[in-house]
């Protein structure tokens, strides 16, 4: 379900809530199972919204999770790997144990059941493909790079990427 205010856009399920705050820059993810809520710049959640999409475009991985394959005929020593960008998410999917681990960069690593995973894609998939959120996301982008070569001129140098 979508709720748009003039601080805030947030979509939220019964397994999680993504909250994007307008005036502060964030994006809140709500694991609502784990009762824990991450923080995340724009850069982490976009590399998180990669991740997700690439994992629900797994076919190995979405069997387990949709239960198209039983997770009990899986070896107890299988796994299932999807890397991010530049490894900053990651989740490792153990289907013996119908758990899914979501791993980031800052640290904090999330242990999802199979319910809490595909609820949080279907959120960040259904965020993704909002234009207003999608809109934010860019000036944001774009404030940051316009910041940043403002910062290279002040430094007096052309930084080039090669």
């Amino acid at each position: 379900m979508k709720t748009n205010t003039h601080e805030e856009i947030s979509f939220t399920n019964c397994y999680s809530g993504l909250y994007l705050n307008k005036q502060e820059g964030t994006i809140a993810i709500d694991f609502k199972s784990s009762e824990m809520v991450l923080y995340l710049n724009t850069s982490l959640y976009q590399a998180v919204a990669w991740l997700l999409a690439s994992a629900s475009e797994s076919k190995e991985l979405m069997d387990f999770v949709n239960w198209t394959v039983d997770p009990k005929t899986a070896s107890r020593n299988s796994l299932i790997e999807v890397h991010g960008p530049e490894h900053s998410a990651c989740l490792i999917c153990s289907p013996a144990h119908e758990r899914v681990q979501l791993n980031l960069e800052i640290g904090v690593s999330i242990d999802l059941k199979f319910a809490d995973f595909k609820g949080l894609s279907e959120l960040v998939k259904e965020a993704q493909n909002d234009l207003e959120w999608r809109r934010q996301l860019l000036q944001w982008t774009l404030k940051d790079d316009k910041g940043n070569k403002e910062d290279n001129r002040k430094d007096g140098r052309d930084r080039k990427v090669i």
